[in-house]
């Protein structure tokens, strides 16, 4: 797994998120919660450089249901210190992307979930509202995904329809 994560962070420096798509059959060899995990674990990748795997390779996650996104969200360290407007870390993607980009209230996942340690729900709390919002997502999106530089919106609404019928709850942002 440390050698996919290498490659994603030389294709990074590189020629930037242009690099994600000719790994996707590689990354996809991979048990992709465990990888997504150690991706947002990773300090040398920024937030904006896993919200955009996200969105890019949504095979990474598609075939998700709510027990694999808590599998992710109990898994994750995140760091006690992280300072909202210095820090940069992706330890909090896995949030603001079910938030954001699947339309689901992923604030109530971690708070009411016993499997989350409270010094993780401590981190999250102290990030949240604040790093809730995506301006990517505020944006003007949709050519993105038309355009083939995102993967099929599909699976994003997929995704939500699969985590509400599995109990969770939608957030109050507009549906893709």
């Amino acid at each position: 797994m440390e050698q996919i994560i290498q490659k994603l962070h030389s294709g990074i420096k590189q020629s930037g998120w242009d690099s994600y798509k000719p790994l996707k059959n590689e990354l996809l060899t991979y048990n992709s919660k465990d990888l997504l995990v150690k991706l947002l674990d990773t300090k040398d990748f920024r937030y904006t450089d896993i919200r955009s795997l996200f969105t890019i390779i949504p095979e990474l996650w598609k075939d998700f249901n709510l027990d694999d996104w808590m599998y992710i969200i109990r898994k994750v360290d995140r760091p006690t210190n992280y300072r909202l407007y210095i820090d940069d870390g992706p330890y909090f993607e896995d949030i603001r992307f079910l938030y954001n980009w699947i339309g689901i209230d992923s604030i109530s996942l971690y708070k009411n979930d016993q499997g989350v340690s409270s010094k993780s729900k401590q981190s999250l709390d102290k990030v949240f509202p604040m790093f809730l919002h995506d301006t990517l997502r505020n944006g003007d999106y949709k050519e993105e995904f038309s355009d083939g530089t995102f993967g099929d919106i599909k699976y994003f609404r997929d995704m939500k329809t699969r985590l509400i019928s599995q109990g969770a709850k939608a957030s109050p942002m507009p549906n893709l």
